[in-house]
């Protein structure tokens, strides 16, 4: 999690340019809260995550979303994705903690280009708009809206298999109950 937050802050300073969005933060807000222990609160991603994009970029952050409120919907949905995460700890298997995390995925997706169809006055506010904002986004410099999702689906599916995969590693290694690979099986997984 730590190298994900690194890799967010050296493109915010432009230093990685050729990464549109690989990044996997939905995953670790929601295969985090799974496997992460109670202690940490299950709010702490979303937290953090704010807090480190404030340390890096300051007040050029807030400059960049061009000081529309509509920018934190994407930490509402961070924490969103942590607390149903949260609420999986313990009886989730490895297959639909990985359906879940794409169901997040996919949900960013949809409320964040909603969002921003919805208040960025470049979309007619038609269905065709909508259809725009879901997959060509702005006109311009930057990767379609599509190629955006691409690569944050794809981030945040290898991002939940490493962390399962972490998991079950280290509760192997520990000799501990490793995640079943389907939900409500609660022997001792083995691992050939």
């Amino acid at each position: 999690m730590l190298a994900a937050l690194i890799l967010r802050v050296l493109r915010q300073h432009h230093i990685l340019e050729n990464t549109p969005n690989l990044s996997p933060l939905m995953a670790f807000a929601f295969t985090g809260a799974v496997v992460f222990p109670r202690t940490l609160p299950w709010w702490s991603w979303a937290v953090l995550l704010l807090g480190i994009d404030l340390l890096s970029e300051g007040t050029a952050w807030w400059s960049q979303a061009h000081g529309r409120p509509e920018v934190l919907v994407a930490y509402v949905c961070y924490a969103l994705a942590a607390w149903w995460g949260a609420q999986q700890r313990g009886t989730a298997g490895i297959l639909d903690t990985l359906v879940r995390s794409l169901a997040c995925s996919v949900g960013f997706y949809l409320i964040s280009n909603t969002l921003s169809w919805f208040t960025d006055p470049i979309y007619s506010k038609t269905l065709s708009g909508w259809v725009q904002a879901l997959t060509v986004g702005t006109p311009g410099p930057y990767p379609t809206t599509l190629e955006f999702f691409r690569n944050s689906l794809a981030a945040d599916m290898i991002g939940s298999t490493v962390l399962l995969a972490v998991y079950n590693a280290e509760a192997l290694m520990r000799n501990l109950r490793a995640m079943p690979l389907f939900a409500g099986r609660s022997e001792k997984a083995v691992w050939a």
